[in-house]
């Protein structure tokens, strides 16, 4: 397996996968291009849910009325010609309901109502009170913020304690108001259901597995997407010429940027010379009255006598 190791390494290994990961940035523009035309290829699905005015308590225990996304699907697009378009297609002629496969949320591509970003609008208050279902100013697009998620809570009226609960209202422990055992509570019904189903059980299973496609899609796209705004950004984002400026510090992390990366390990690696580069010849060991950046580390390893240099796999 290239490159093994982690948090135990020794010296000739570290400058094998040094060398390796920064020659790598040469292959990121036909790598984003891929992954774009794959985008494309794959295409999106894109809900549209109904809204509705609500007065909800907030915290203080005063009343506010604010504009709540429903899970009340209006219309679902999928992109024309796409990857996704034709499954859905086959979804709906073997009798599918495409509503009913998920709510399709997607909370990184969240909207704002307004103009601007809430946060530089000279309207923006600060202090506004966010109540579960959002914000009064800037109510989010799609349901539940665009996560569905487990409530954490304190026990309601008549002990039932609502945390832990899914924050979907169409969930059955919602619905019912209790916790009950849905196995011994509806097994006269599941009885039924079950020989209901027996003799066009080849059919769901079908239908089953274009669903489950649908879904591979709609999972492959986040991920790609994932790849190409997130770890490639953090990774050499302002070192590659597809992506010329340095990643947001508010958003990512600088001392994990490869490049700063490489300069810290180098810098414990090796000792610098006048121009404060790294001298790949000598090792930053030190003296026994004063170690080095390597000395300090005991994971960090230098190379035992007869280890090939041309090397950096392997124990």
């Amino acid at each position: 397996m290239p490159f093994p190791f982690l948090g135990t390494m020794r010296q000739q290994q570290w400058k094998a996968f040094r060398d390796w990961t920064l020659n790598e940035r040469r292959s990121v523009d036909p790598r984003i291009a891929v992954i774009n035309a794959e985008i494309k290829r794959i295409g999106r699905i894109t809900v549209f849910y109904r809204t509705r005015r609500d007065t909800v308590q907030t915290a203080d225990g005063a009343e506010q009325e604010i504009e709540v996304v429903t899970e009340e699907r209006t219309r679902l697009v999928v992109s024309e010609g796409s990857t996704l378009e034709k499954l859905v297609q086959s979804y709906i002629a073997q009798g599918g309901n495409p509503m009913s496969i998920s709510l399709w949320l997607q909370p990184d591509e969240i909207q704002f109502t307004t103009a601007e970003d809430p946060a530089e609008a000279p309207s923006d208050d600060p202090n506004e009170v966010f109540t579960d279902v959002g914000s009064q100013s800037n109510p989010p697009d799609q349901p539940m913020g665009g996560v569905a998620a487990l409530r954490s809570g304190s026990y309601e009226l008549g002990g039932f304690y609502e945390g832990n609960r899914s924050t979907m209202i169409r969930d059955s422990t919602n619905q019912i108001g209790r916790y009950v055992q849905e196995g011994d509570a509806g097994a006269k019904v599941a009885i039924r259901m079950d020989y209901a189903r027996r003799w066009v059980g080849q059919e769901i299973a079908a239908l089953g597995r274009l669903e489950r496609k649908i879904v591979k899609m709609m999972d492959l796209r986040e991920q790609l997407m994932q790849e190409r705004d997130t770890l490639v950004q953090q990774a050499v984002g302002g070192s590659v010429s597809i992506f010329p400026f340095p990643p947001d510090g508010n958003r990512y992390a600088r001392n994990l940027h490869l490049t700063r990366i490489v300069s810290d390990m180098d810098g414990v690696f090796y000792e610098t010379n006048e121009q404060g580069e790294p001298d790949f010849t000598t090792l930053a060991l030190g003296t026994q009255e004063a170690p080095g950046p390597l000395a300090r580390y005991d994971t960090l390893l230098t190379d035992p006598r007869g280890t090939d240099p041309n090397t950096g796999d392997g124990p």
